[in-house]
């Protein structure tokens, strides 16, 4: 680490355990692989990865650790206390590590689309598979900026929900103005490769 306003994350695909798979049949296993797959891409794109070295360094972001970024395959369980609410994220100061889960896609849709979706070029998805394929990216990168944010005020000391309210602000000031690129970048992404660490920002 070179830099007090410098942070570094090694992103990586994290591996479900034996009894989760049992749980999905083999057409929702395949959708949310190649979902993880797209996601970790994105995040290890160029662009994305220079859009969050600029965030860091305006942020005054800094970590003695290396942040363990874990994109997760399937989706979160709903939380018991608050079964409204779904989790795309998580950040735990204590072992220095982010977690980013999928999106809550109907059953259906999942069989209909399957793991191609994830695989064809931009142009040949329809208007509603290219819909979903920005929603999917848009909250990918949404929760990734708010998660990194956290890491922010970790030690702040501040009550979570002063805490929360403030990474939320910053995390639509930044998706306004990374919303514009969003689309190059996916543009890019369904020609470029994936690889397995990143070293960030």
């Amino acid at each position: 680490m070179s830099s007090v306003s410098q942070i570094q994350i090694r992103a990586r695909l994290a591996k479900p355990p034996d009894y989760l798979l049992g749980k999905f049949p083999r057409y929702e296993r395949e959708f949310f692989h190649g979902y993880a797959k797209f996601i970790l891409g994105l995040i290890l794109s160029q662009e994305i990865r220079g859009m969050l070295s600029v965030l860091v360094s305006s942020e005054g972001i800094r970590s003695d650790r290396s942040i363990d970024l874990r994109v997760m395959t399937f989706p979160a369980k709903q939380l018991r206390r608050q079964p409204s609410r779904i989790l795309y994220g998580s950040y735990s100061h204590s072992l220095a590590q982010i977690s980013l889960y999928p999106l809550r896609i109907s059953k259906d849709r999942i069989r209909r689309e399957g793991a191609k979706l994830f695989v064809t070029h931009l142009n040949d998805l329809s208007v509603a598979q290219r819909k979903l394929i920005g929603e999917i990216a848009t909250a990918a990168i949404s929760t990734l900026i708010h998660e990194v944010l956290h890491v922010k005020f970790q030690q702040r000391s501040l009550v979570r929900y002063i805490e929360e309210g403030m990474v939320q602000r910053l995390e639509k000031t930044y998706m306004r103005q990374w919303e514009d690129k969003l689309d190059g970048v996916l543009r890019s992404q369904f020609s470029s490769g994936i690889d397995n660490v990143m070293n960030a920002v």
